[in-house]
């Protein structure tokens, strides 16, 4: 079953819907009036104010940086150096009350400084491709041309004598303090020159130029000592061990066990070679005693060859003391061969080979005199080496105080020159140092005032006057929601006006009855078919039978948003004139609750529609002729209390479907869609729906309501019939329409009660308008127009 369209959850929902255009199409003299209200507004605002001029000025702020001690000439740094910080800074101080008290006091205006305030307008940064420049921008505004630019003059000045004033200053302090600073250093310098110069004097070793390292010949020394030394403690090691073997060797062995093996495995090759030549040198006849003199020079070549053994291992063979020995050693062995040729003339046959034992016990003597000088030779570089290490120790310390003065005296240095060439600048860049405050753009009289601008005034005039018109319109468009012209019905439908339906005179339809009828006056197609009235229902009928043939349609609805909106008159008329022209017409009436049909048409209420549901009368029976040829009409039948679930039975659409096949054009009159769910029902099962609206009465709220109802049950809106309240002319009617509220729908809530009916009573508009004569249903009846 369809759902109330009214339900109670829909009632308590809040929406707005505003149709700008449309509102605009319909409001546009509310809205032309806004316009032209705030366009005078605005001309009338002009022409009272008073013209305000505005004199400007831009100034370039820069860092000066003096070059004049390098180049003579001096520079300015301005666009990018300078920080902006610094920028800031220079705005506050041009906005300052000293500055402003000082310029009020340049003027001669005597202005106090709020007032200056309020028309003084301060920025920094340039336009366009220059935002990033340091520049200030100042602008005066006076109704005065001459007073804003001499005003903004005298800012600048009193500006600029400030900043001027302010860098002397500080240029003549920092000039003192820098001269205080340089006697200092001076002294410093001089007492630093005068140590450094005293240690050197004193300093035993060599320094190189700058006094960047020293030449120490204690160094020297010690290091030519520790190489000698580690040298002769290697040979000695060797030799000590070659000793104790020699020993363990020989411990406990006879003279006969040694054999020439045991030499060449207790001595080196060059160990043999040197005991050989020893040997045969100091070999003589065994049998002959030696002298004296012969033994001292045998011993004194033995000492020779260790100490020559010794110095060629540790300064090398080409050393001067190595050949001094080499000569030694060569006269005494002269010496030697000289008494052994003599001795081997003697007795040449006296000779005989040296045993292993003999060399052996030659080469342990040898080898015990080497240990010996060695020994005595370490002593004595040890003693060395500790006396030239103390002595390289203090010269360390030496050096290590020479570079502190060094260091103390470059920094003294450096300190007096620089300080003397900060002198210089300030004593010679004085007038240039501090900001610069030049003016890139003057301060001059505005010949054209800032304001009013005659544009700007009429645009916020427009603009305002515009707001104020849209928001006069969207209010009366929220609190007068009826039509004021077709468009606006078909826009809402979103289908065509096929017919606007003047109100009725009465009086002039009674005069018009056809003799006998039982048709009511307000049939006027009937009763006056080439009446004027009646020629509106004839084009209503074209359009109708258009729209039958081109959707091949024959079943359509006629309802309406609410009740007395002239449905049940109109779709009468409807039907007789589609009668008259041929067509084999049925009007059904399916408004179960509150019908109009037989009481409009003049026919009794029964058979009709409900008996027939009801299966209590045939098809035949329910489908009844009436005045009007090829009309045939099926009434309400008997009184119901469940007129919703009737329409829902199979057995209606059974008969709708019979209707099709016997008829041309099928018309439903149904109850308002705003009353009931009834049409909801029936709308599922005709071709098409024919709206009929009431412009007076109905709002826009309930026609959009009642389309959107037939819209979500598919049913298709073929066509709108306008009746209006007023008298024919050439638009539409007017009227104000109280509306209380889009949740109730207008009067939905006196809808439902108007349509209660009582179970097992019938209750019809006929029996209603007489039981109400003065209530608004008999006032319905009374203009003809409207039968529910």
């Amino acid at each position: 079953m369809v759902s109330n369209s009214t339900d109670e959850s829909s009632d308590d929902q809040f929406e707005i819907n505003i149709d700008l255009l449309g509102i605009l199409r319909r409001r546009y003299a509310l809205i032309i009036f806004g316009l032209l209200f705030g366009g005078s507004m605005a001309t009338l605002y002009y022409f009272q104010q008073i013209p305000i001029y505005e004199s400007k000025l831009v100034i370039l702020v820069g860092q000066r940086s003096s070059e004049l001690t390098s180049t003579g000439k001096g520079s300015l740094d301005g666009s990018g150096s300078i920080q902006e910080g610094i920028l800031s800074t220079h705005l506050e101080l041009i906005g300052s009350p000293k500055i402003l008290e000082a310029a009020s006091n340049l003027s001669g205006f005597r202005k106090t400084v709020s007032e200056i305030r309020g028309h003084l307008t301060i920025s920094k940064g340039g336009e366009g491709l220059a935002k990033s420049a340091t520049v200030l921008r100042a602008s005066y505004k006076d109704p005065n041309p001459e007073t804003a630019a001499k005003m903004l003059a005298s800012i600048y000045e009193s500006y600029k004598e400030y900043i001027d004033l302010q860098s002397r200053s500080v240029g003549t302090e920092a000039a003192e303090l820098i001269a205080k600073a340089q006697v200092k250093n001076e002294e410093t310098l001089r007492k630093a020159e005068e140590d450094y110069r005293t240690f050197v004097e004193n300093l035993p070793s060599l320094l190189s130029a700058g006094g960047a390292s020293t030449e120490d010949l204690h160094r020297i020394r010690l290091n030519g000592i520790e190489k000698e030394l580690a040298t002769l403690r290697s040979l000695l090691g060797e030799s000590k061990a070659r000793y104790e073997v020699i020993k363990e060797f020989t411990a406990g062995r006879k003279p006969e066990e040694f054999s020439d093996k045991d030499v060449l495995s207790l001595l080196a090759e060059t160990e043999v070679s040197r005991l050989l030549a020893f040997m045969k040198i100091t070999s003589q006849d065994t049998n002959s005693r030696l002298s004296e003199s012969n033994r001292a020079e045998y011993q004194k070549l033995l000492d020779l060859t260790s100490r020559q053994k010794i110095l060629r291992a540790t300064v090398g063979s080409a050393h001067p003391s190595v050949d001094a020995i080499n000569s030694q050693i060569e006269s005494i062995q002269a010496y030697i061969k000289n008494e052994s040729a003599k001795r081997a003339e003697i007795d040449e046959d006296s000779k005989r080979q040296i045993t292993p034992v003999e060399m052996i016990r030659n080469y342990f003597l040898v080898l015990k005199n080497d240990i010996s000088a060695m020994e005595k030779r370490e002593s004595e570089l040890l003693e060395l080496s500790e006396s030239e290490s103390k002595l390289a120790k203090e010269n360390e310390v030496r050096f290590m105080l020479a570079n502190t003065l060094r260091s103390n005296l470059d920094r003294a240095q450096s300190r007096y020159d620089e300080v003397f060439k900060r002198l210089q600048e300030i004593n010679l860049t004085n007038d240039y140092s501090g900001f610069s405050t030049d003016l890139l753009a003057s301060p001059l009289a505005p010949g054209a005032p800032i304001w009013p601008t005659q544009s700007k005034i009429g645009a916020i005039g427009l603009l305002a006057g515009g707001i104020l018109g849209l928001g006069l319109a969207v209010l009366v468009e929220m609190t007068q929601k009826t039509f004021s012209r077709p468009e606006d019905v078909e826009q809402t439908v979103g289908a065509s006006v096929l017919a606007h339906i003047p109100r009725f005179n009465l009086a002039k339809l009674k005069k018009k009855l056809r003799p006998n009828s039982k048709i009511v006056p307000t049939v006027t197609a009937f009763h006056a078919p080439q009446s004027t009235d009646a020629e509106t229902f004839r084009v209503l009928r074209t359009s109708v039978l258009f729209l039958a043939k081109r959707g091949s349609a024959s079943v359509f609805m006629v309802t309406s948003p609410s009740p007395s909106d002239g449905k049940s008159t109109t779709t009468a008329n409807l039907a007789v004139s589609l009668a008259q022209a041929g067509k084999r017409v049925l009007l059904v009436d399916a408004d179960l609750r509150r019908p109009t049909v037989y009481f409009t048409l003049g026919m009794s209420k029964g058979p009709g529609l409900a008996d027939f549901i009801e299966n209590e009368a045939t098809f035949e029976d329910c489908c009844r002729l009436s005045e009007q040829p090829n009309l045939s009409v099926c009434t309400h039948g008997k009184t119901t209390s469940r007129p919703a679930e009737l329409l829902e039975d199979e057995v209606f659409r059974t008969f709708l479907q019979s209707a099709r096949a016997v008829y041309d054009i099928v018309l439903i009159d149904t109850p308002p869609l705003l009353a009931v769910a009834d049409p909801a029902v029936v709308a599922n099962l005709v071709d098409g729906c024919f709206l009929t609206i009431l412009v007076k009465k109905n709002n826009r709220t309930l026609v959009e309501r009642a389309t959107a109802i037939l819209r979500e049950h598919d049913c298709k809106i073929l066509g709108v019939i306008v009746n209006s309240s007023e008298a024919r002319r050439g638009g539409y009617g007017y009227s104000s329409y109280n509306y209380y509220g889009k949740g109730e729908y207008g009067y939905v809530k006196s809808y439902r009660k108007y349509y209660a009916a009582k179970d097992g009573v019938e209750t019809t508009a006929v029996e209603q308008r007489k039981s109400s004569r003065n209530g608004h249903h008999a006032r319905k009846e009374g203009d003809g127009v409207k039968t529910s």
